[in-house]
């Protein structure tokens, strides 16, 4: 599941992503003006280029319809309105809706507990491991439960996912 903010780091590697990979399938989600089908959203239609190039390539994207029904999960399980609190749900977010669609289990492997940041016994990891010089993860995800707008509430998904745990089939795996 990848967020189409990441789609043009998929496209600067074509060769890697695209045809070594052939076997993964991508799900692409993004807000509906970079993700119209007929009103040309710019990341639709460079991954639609793509899929011409590379036929065999398996790329979905989520609707409309979808992408406003993970707002509404937010709203019922929050009682606030997404967009109104400023928040941008995550890819863990509608990673986590598919595969509560999808699978009869779901087993979670390397996303911190919702209580991990209040621990102390964790060493202070970057928020992406890939960068450097950045906040470490959990001064981010602070940051972000604070901001009062473009933030990502990922404590709070996190909160969610925990009570998701409970009532569903989903297995948390943490590393040492």
């Amino acid at each position: 599941v990848v967020s189409h903010t990441s789609v043009p780091l998929l496209l600067r590697n074509q060769p890697y992503f695209f045809q070594q990979s052939q076997e993964t399938l991508y799900i692409v989600w993004g807000p509906a003006k970079k993700m119209n089908r007929e009103k040309a959203g710019a990341t639709y239609q460079a991954l639609l280029k793509v899929t011409e190039t590379s036929p065999r390539l398996q790329i979905y994207t989520l609707t409309e319809e979808k992408m406003a029904y993970c707002d509404d999960v937010f709203q019922n399980e929050t009682g606030k309105n997404r967009v109104k609190s400023g928040s941008f749900l995550s890819t863990g977010w509608f990673t986590m809706i598919l595969a509560m669609e999808l699978c009869e289990q779901i087993c979670v492997f390397g996303m911190v507990s919702d209580s991990y940041c209040r621990e102390k016994n964790h060493s202070s990891v970057p928020y992406h491991y890939f960068e450097k010089g950045q906040l470490d993860e959990c001064r981010m995800y602070l940051v972000h439960e604070r901001a009062h707008r473009a933030a990502h509430r990922f404590i709070t998904e996190k909160t969610i996912f925990s009570r998701w745990a409970k009532r569903k089939n989903i297995v948390f795996t943490h590393s040492s």
